[in-house]
């Protein structure tokens, strides 16, 4: 009896035990050093890259990361009670941790969590802030990028082929490929991970219809050898499965989507540290591709959960470099080069124009293909010289270079047609390894300052830092920083370090937003194009688009002091104003102006204050404002032509949310964006077209679109001789030019051709009123490229340079290019 009661008392007193033990309060989040680990309860790391905080699991991100306790009595409430997070961050009482991550490092701290009936618990911590995700790829400076596979020719295109493709790779070797690479100077490899046919150089677990894969893991054998060189490896992975029309590898279920995101997840445990995924997955840009294929809400939050750490870029393909997709998940720009063994193919990126930090990453040819080619004569690689040359323009834009070239099927990582080329091309990269660290301003580019401000420059110890004011770039030859600058107006601060024995940095680039009430003496403003009360106010734009217009620089230059945004009752949103460079994208100028009724000037617009920026003579660009679904705006579809006397608003621009020209639905919907200015003096130009108008036309008078969609008409009226007027779809066509009033005197036109892009045959004429034309000039058998035709005090409005010849593909002189017309008087 006694020993049954003193049982049942411990009975009794475990489950009062247990009872207690349920409901004591404890914090179960976990620091972010461990995430790798323990996925389900760390803290996300934070990335300090400019944009919002996000935290992911594999059903999507959120703008913050909640922290998580049990026990005690529901809601709990929630402290910092020692330490600090992150600059940038804060914690909220209900547990959540949110904002932008300004400054990385490793953050201890308490935090304190209370429930309901007055409970507390306390925990010690870590938060991780890192530098931005694609730091490493920006670092990383040059690679060597592979496509290889069952695709190699002789290619193999059954799934019974994945063995004799195994059997044939007699000298492949990870660890060698790897000593190439880093022979080489290259600091990441990018390789065919999955080909487009489905092939996966691994054994996949993901099941699928034709199980198109590896025996041997050839993958994780490239990214152990890699690792241990301190080489990153990024998989290359095609998603859709079209080139192989006899065998399409899909998933089990028949579904491509679902293949894909097996293997994705499959890549990311392995240990890849980026994914560069391939032009078919951009459906926005490429219509004809099925977005089934690869889904991208449900495969960024498998990479994302999975490993934080891993990179993603989307190929957004040829004549398509710099479009930004997935923003704000992508951490790398990309640029294609062409097909081709002419210098012309090799790509030169341009600088970024988004707010996130992200890697900017070239991948150029070396010979003419990406795939090896079995007849030798088809293999044409271009010299050390050409691609040295072109790693040099790229790097001056702080973009990592990435070389592709094909390797046999037998897997030899330096094919002899290579060989001497490759060891030239490394010898260059190591005698350049490495970057200075870029230096780092005291003020921010994203507030606006109301009173004259000191920036500091910082830099590594030891480090030279070099620096302009004026938007000029800077080089060593520029001013030594010795100690803070005073700034009294709107300033474009561009700054390099260079430390003992490396390479200069990147390029440091900060508009210093510092408002004025005082005005620039020798400034005029723009005279006002459309009165407030007579543009049509527009509602909130729900796709966020830049809106605002294009406009083309008259005969002299014009020096920028202030863009202005027109007011709309109500507005109070900051709105972004980017100026782009038409021709080529080129970003000139990006800024911020934030709406406010009393900050309206007498004209009805918002001003900002502009650091002083020279348009160039002749030159074409779109000056535009960020909307959003919250202010009005004036709407304006310029259908006509608007002349100031300085320059022409010649159409509307739109650019996605983004700055990009794609994706975007264009509605015809600009907006007047008012500048002041002056003209730059005694900067005129002698040839009467420049800065006017031009077309593009077949010789039937019909409209033609630029040849390889970026070779505009104004190319060859910009005062450029660098940029190239093109049409396309026609051999041979006519080059149409306005000059927009009817001019007197004229004594000569001059026509220069590209060096390989010229007319054999052509007819010059001229018109007063665009429709009774005379032929002024003609030539036949021409190979020249400068063509000059005298003209006897002629008056005319209109010109038109008529290519008869050559009229097909093969001929001499390839097809007429307008490299510049000129008409004097």
């Amino acid at each position: 009896m006694m020993e049954a009661l003193i049982r049942n008392s411990f009975v009794i007193l475990l489950f009062s035990c247990q009872i207690t033990l349920a409901q004591q309060l404890s914090i179960t989040t976990t620091s972010s050093t461990g995430y790798m680990k323990d996925k389900k309860n760390a803290i996300y790391p934070a990335f300090v890259d400019g944009i919002q905080y996000q935290s992911w699991t594999e059903e999507g991100p959120k703008s913050y990361f909640q922290f998580a306790a049990q026990g005690g009595k529901a809601p709990y409430k929630w402290q910092l009670v020692n330490g600090t997070l992150p600059s940038g961050l804060k914690l909220t009482a209900d547990g959540k941790i949110q904002g932008t991550a300004t400054k990385e490092g490793t953050f201890n701290f308490t935090v304190k969590a209370t429930d309901a009936g007055g409970a507390a618990a306390t925990k010690k911590l870590v938060f991780q802030a890192e530098s931005y995700r694609s730091k490493w790829m920006a670092d990383a400076k040059f690679g060597i990028m592979v496509q290889w596979g069952s695709f190699t020719q002789p290619s193999l295109l059954t799934p019974e082929d994945r063995a004799t493709f195994e059997k044939r790779i007699t000298k492949f070797n990870a660890d060698a490929w790897a000593e190439a690479i880093a022979a080489m100077g290259g600091k990441v490899l990018n390789f065919t991970a999955k080909s487009f046919d489905g092939s996966r150089q691994w054994p996949s677990t993901t099941p699928s219809k034709y199980e198109m894969k590896t025996k041997r893991n050839i993958v994780a054998e490239l990214i152990a050898a890699c690792h241990k060189r301190g080489i990153k490896f990024v998989a290359y992975f095609a998603p859709d499965n079209t080139s192989n029309k006899l065998f399409q590898e899909t998933g089990a279920d028949g579904s491509w989507g679902t293949l894909n995101k097996g293997l994705i997840k499959e890549l990311v445990l392995m240990g890849v540290d980026g994914f560069w995924i391939d032009v078919t997955s951009s459906p926005e840009i490429h219509k004809d591709f099925d977005p089934k294929w690869f889904p991208w809400n449900e495969i960024l939050p498998i990479m994302r959960a999975n490993n934080p750490y891993v990179i993603c870029a989307n190929n957004p393909g040829l004549d398509q470099g710099g479009t930004v997709l997935r923003y704000p998940n992508t951490d790398v720009i990309l640029y294609e080069g062409g097909m081709s063994p002419d210098a012309s193919a090799l790509k030169v990126a341009k600088p970024a124009s988004v707010r996130k930090k992200v890697a900017i990453e070239v991948d150029n040819l070396l010979d003419n293909t990406w795939s090896w080619r079995t007849d030798p004569k088809l293999r044409e690689p271009k010299s050390a010289e050409t691609i040295i040359n072109n790693i040099k323009a790229n790097w001056a834009v702080g973009a990592t270079y990435m070389l592709n070239y094909p390797v046999p099927t037998n897997g030899e990582i330096m094919p002899a047609d290579y060989a001497a080329i490759l060891k030239k091309i490394g010898a260059f990269v190591k005698g350049n390894q490495g970057w200075s660290a870029a230096p780092e301003a005291s003020l921010s580019d994203t507030v606006e300052y109301t009173t004259a401000q000191t920036l500091s420059l910082r830099a590594k110890p030891g480090a030279r830092i070099y620096y302009t004011l004026d938007g000029s770039a800077p080089s060593p030859q520029a001013k030594l920083y010795k100690g803070p600058v005073k700034l009294d107006k709107t300033t474009r601060v561009r700054a390099i370090s260079v430390e003992n024995g490396k390479p200069a940095s990147k390029k440091a680039d900060y508009v210093i937003n510092i408002a004025s009430t005082r005005s620039t003496p020798s400034a005029r403003s723009a005279r006002t194009l459309a009165a407030p009360a007579a543009a049509a106010v527009h509602e909130p734009d729900a796709r966020e688009y830049y809106r605002g217009m294009k406009i083309t620089i008259g005969p002299k230059p014009i020096r920028l002091h202030a863009v202005g945004r027109q007011f709309a009752e109500g507005n109070t949103s900051a709105h972004p104003i980017l100026i782009k460079r038409f021709q080529d994208d080129y970003p000139i100028l990006r800024t911020s102006i934030t709406a406010s009724k009393a900050k309206v000037a007498e004209d009805g617009f918002n001003y900002v204050n502009t650091p002083e920026t020279i348009l160039e003579a002749g030159k074409s660009y779109m000056i535009v404002s960020k909307e959003n679904k919250k202010d009005q705006f004036y709407a304006s579809d310029f259908k006509a032509p608007v002349e100031t006397g300085d320059y022409r608003i010649t159409g509307h621009a739109i650019l996605s949310p983004v700055g990009d020209r794609d994706p975007v639905q264009d509605d015809k919907i600009g907006t007047l964006l008012n500048l002041r200015y002056e003209v730059v003096a005694n900067a005129g130009n002698r040839n009467l077209a420049i800065g006017t108008t031009a077309f593009l036309k077949d010789n039937d008078g019909y409209s033609l679109g630029p040849a390889r969609g970026t070779l505009y008409a104004e190319n060859g009226i910009d005062g450029d001789k660098t940029t190239m007027a093109q049409a396309g779809g026609k051999y041979p066509w006519t080059f149409l030019v306005d000059l927009n009033k009817v001019n007197d005197g004229l004594k000569s036109v001059t026509v220069y051709f590209g060096e390989a892009n010229y007319a054999t045959e052509l007819q010059v004429f001229s018109s007063v009123d665009g429709k009774n034309w005379e032929k002024i000039a003609e030539k036949s058998d021409n190979s020249d490229i400068k063509c000059v035709f005298p003209l006897k005090n002629l008056s005319a409005r209109y010109f038109r340079v008529r290519a008869l010849k050559p009229d097909a593909r093969g001929q001499k002189g390839a097809q007429m290019g307008i490299m510049e017309f000129e008409v004097s008087q």
